[in-house]
């Protein structure tokens, strides 16, 4: 079971692909990586929030709104691996990855996943999904969908359409829209960090791949709530309107 001290983890980088300098985005007048902070410190389950970056402007942009910050300068190939680097000297039994572009997740959610590990034993990490029906968001490469198996195991995880439906008509829900968060054991991030990269990793350009690839079990965490992930930059206008800017 998962007990003891609850480290929140948020890898942030400058360089992604498709939105550059993300992190830093103005939302609502504040940085894209302090709202996705907040609703981190907000889950009760939490014992502690810190940012992992190699940026020394996201290590002053976060310690400008009181944030811990956490710098790793060797390469890391994905979130997860800066996280496991960041909190090799830190005293947690479970470690929660929230990805830096998850502004509007729920924070009981996070605490639903957090229990959902504690209360299955055979699982090495959970994660969150909602179902969803729309038709843009099944084929967008953007938008990751899960398949799910007996006991609300992930299966695999895709940017293309899974799983495939001949005939959408009726389909409800069409397809598990996957939110980005990973609560590991530690022992769980420790054995991913040291596992290599296989094929469906690289090839759909998803971390959580490795931990399946690896014969790791990911327990799949439903939820009600649709969040709005921020992607590129045209997502901006979207999550301020859902804060109620609009």
């Amino acid at each position: 079971m998962a007990s003891g001290r609850v480290l929140g983890v948020i890898p942030a980088r400058l360089g992604s692909t498709r939105f550059p300098g993300k992190v830093l985005a103005p939302v609502l007048g504040r940085p894209l990586v302090q709202l996705v902070f907040e609703r981190l410190a907000s889950a009760s389950s939490v014992d502690e929030v810190l940012v992992a970056t190699d940026s020394a402007e996201v290590e002053r942009t976060v310690c400008s709104f009181g944030g811990r910050v956490v710098m790793v300068e060797e390469p890391c190939a994905t979130g997860s691996d800066r996280v496991a680097a960041a909190v090799r000297d830190e005293p947690a039994d479970v470690i929660v990855n929230l990805q830096a572009d998850q502004p509007l997740i729920d924070p009981s959610d996070i605490d639903r996943a957090v229990a959902a590990l504690a209360d299955d034993i055979e699982v090495d990490l959970t994660t969150l999904a909602f179902g969803a029906d729309d038709e843009k968001g099944y084929v967008s490469p953007d938008v990751v969908k899960v398949v799910a198996g007996a006991g609300r195991r992930a299966l695999y995880f895709s940017r293309s359409p899974v799983p495939h439906v001949a005939d959408t008509a009726g389909v409800r829900p069409l397809y598990l829209h996957h939110v980005g968060i990973y609560c590991f054991r530690r022992a769980a991030l420790t054995r991913f960090a040291s596992a290599s990269r296989g094929d469906l990793e690289v090839r759909e350009s998803l971390e959580q791949l490795r931990a399946i690839e690896n014969g790791m079990t990911i327990g799949l965490v439903m939820t009600d709530t649709r969040t709005q992930s921020v992607d590129r930059p045209e997502d901006i206008a979207e999550v301020e309107r859902l804060m109620g800017a609009g």
